[in-house]
């Protein structure tokens, strides 16, 4: 069997427009539409090509998923490098772009175990330097004994975050004011000023 050199090519325009159409349509249609037949007309390619480029679905759609982590990543320590990292993190994940293709991820990390693993890694990674730079916080402003710990302040805010970002998504807003001020009092305590 000749190798597939698709596989392996990281820079074709091909496959840059695959992992495009991928985004566009989890985006716009959600995962039941994450098909090769669907990406590659969304691309204006044969289907085919999916395959030529990506060895299955599950590497695809992890490719994809890397590519927003990455994306993510830089907004991501952008806000924590910000003069108020813990108000600019609620920020951000308050209004995170992609926000809609992360619940299709979530739907797919249960068919695909690659994803899932993925997903957990760069969770437990974004977490860890959450709550790094809590602790920075604290110790920067004398805060000996914080209103919660680190770790549950990191695990609140995203929790709270990704309810309002889906909430959003079906059009419900009750409590959502009520909870941006709890929160921004709240991180007030940390970063005053």
């Amino acid at each position: 069997m000749a190798a597939n050199r698709g596989y392996n090519s990281t820079s074709a325009g091909t496959r840059l427009r695959l992992i495009e159409a991928a985004s566009e349509i989890l985006d716009e249609e959600g995962y039941p539409a994450f098909t090769a037949r669907r990406i590659a007309g969304r691309a204006e390619l044969k289907p085919q090509l999916v395959h030529y480029y990506f060895r299955s679905m599950e590497e695809l759609v992890v490719t994809v998923f890397r590519r927003s982590s990455a994306s993510y990543f830089r907004l991501h320590d952008e806000a924590l490098s910000s003069a108020r990292p813990l108000h600019a993190l609620w920020d951000l994940n308050c209004n995170i772009p992609e926000a809609r293709r992360m619940l299709e991820y979530v739907a797919l990390g249960k068919i695909y175990p690659a994803l899932r693993d993925e997903m957990r890694a760069s969770g437990e990674s974004f977490r860890a330097l959450q709550i790094e730079v809590i602790e920075k916080v604290c110790a920067q402003n004398g805060i000996a004994t914080p209103p919660m710990p680190a770790a549950v302040l990191a695990t609140m805010m995203s929790a709270l975050a990704r309810s309002i970002v889906i909430e959003s998504n079906v059009a419900m807003t009750t409590a959502h004011r009520e909870i941006r001020d709890y929160i921004g009092a709240t991180l007030d305590l940390y970063e005053p000023g």
